[in-house]
């Protein structure tokens, strides 16, 4: 167990270390927030990085780790903050023993992306995004939330990158891309993930370009190494951009942009979902992507797609009610 009361702005230069910072400590709880700090030995940007918000995406946890681990301080121009998981509680208590349904603090039953930037008096949750915010986000120069797909998610590789934001559209459009993955999803700020509240619209909001990065299979809770690595390279590709470390961007042989709005698909009828299609494949409109079956095989409805599409998200259910949600798809725009 590394140490308490971290201070994060005590890392020498050359230097790397960890630790915990304290967010709530009374007679109902305690609770503190792993902190990773690489100090380069030269000067440069400070970048932050955040995984763990939601700490079901384990693939990010996982990316943090590698990425802590493999950044050479004697290479970097600059500092690298890195919160590995940002909810503690969430990732303790989303177990099989505990099983906490939803990536919600179990003290005040709150999501934090919907709390930015936090209040220093409010509840468990929102002190949390009141420190997080105002210890690491607010000393950045550039920020990566590592996301990915929850428990019950089949998740396209992608990033997001919010627009519409005046003179940050084009930094925010070379972090979206430069990045490295296949897809960059443009956002607004009426879209959930980009919304006022979550992490990323916040930090934009005090000047701070910020993106998510999003990989894994939320089902599959041991990640897959291609999926950490996506997150992993990303962040590197972009210290390289901005002229922290040396070397080449790794990119793909083709981008897309994805439009932002993303139909999502619902069962019309209870029985066990069969899915034709996953995350990352073309359907076009017209096509059965999915059948919903009775136990003798009987077909009791085709889910169509009602457009050309990537499978954004296919919803690894077995048994659904009527209603459930089995996929959300992304139109592709043009080439990056």
């Amino acid at each position: 167990m590394k140490r308490a009361n971290f201070d994060l702005n005590s890392v020498a230069a050359g230097k790397k270390d960890w630790g915990y910072i304290d967010i709530v400590d009374t007679l109902a709880v305690k609770l503190d927030m792993p902190v990773m700090v690489v100090n380069g030995a030269q000067s440069g940007p400070t970048f932050a990085v955040t995984a763990g918000l939601y700490p079901t995406e384990y693939c990010g946890i996982e990316a943090a780790a590698r990425l802590y681990r493999e950044v050479d301080p004697a290479q970097l121009k600059g500092r690298l903050i890195i919160v590995p998981v940002v909810n503690m509680s969430v990732f303790q208590f989303r177990t099989p023993m505990f099983a906490l349904a939803r990536s919600i603090t179990p003290m005040d039953g709150k999501d934090i992306n919907h709390v930015f930037p936090g209040r220093p008096d409010g509840t468990v949750t929102e002190v949390l995004a009141y420190k997080l915010f105002h210890e690491v986000i607010l000393q950045a120069d550039y920020h990566v939330d590592f996301r990915g797909g929850e428990l019950e998610e089949s998740h396209l590789v992608h990033t997001i990158c919010l627009q519409d934001r005046g003179d940050m559209n084009e930094v925010l459009d070379i972090m979206g891309t430069r990045f490295g993955m296949p897809y960059c999803l443009t956002s607004r700020e009426d879209i959930s993930h980009t919304a006022p509240g979550t992490l990323v619209y916040e930090a934009i909001a005090r000047g701070i370009p910020s993106i998510l990065s999003e990989s894994g299979l939320g089902y599959n809770t041991q990640p897959a190494d291609e999926h950490v690595e996506y997150h992993k390279n990303g962040v590197m590709n972009l210290m390289k951009q901005f002229g922290m470390l040396p070397g080449e961007l790794k990119m793909p042989e083709k981008q897309y942009y994805l439009k932002p709005d993303r139909p999502r698909l619902y069962s019309p009828a209870a029985g066990i979902f069969k899915h034709v299609y996953d995350q990352g494949e073309a359907v076009r409109k017209g096509e059965v992507i999915g059948t919903v079956t009775d136990l003798d095989g009987e077909v009791l409805c085709e889910i169509v797609s009602p457009v050309d599409a990537v499978v954004h998200e296919m919803m690894p259910r077995r048994l659904v009610n009527a209603g459930d949600a089995v996929y959300q798809l992304a139109e592709v725009g043009g080439p990056v």
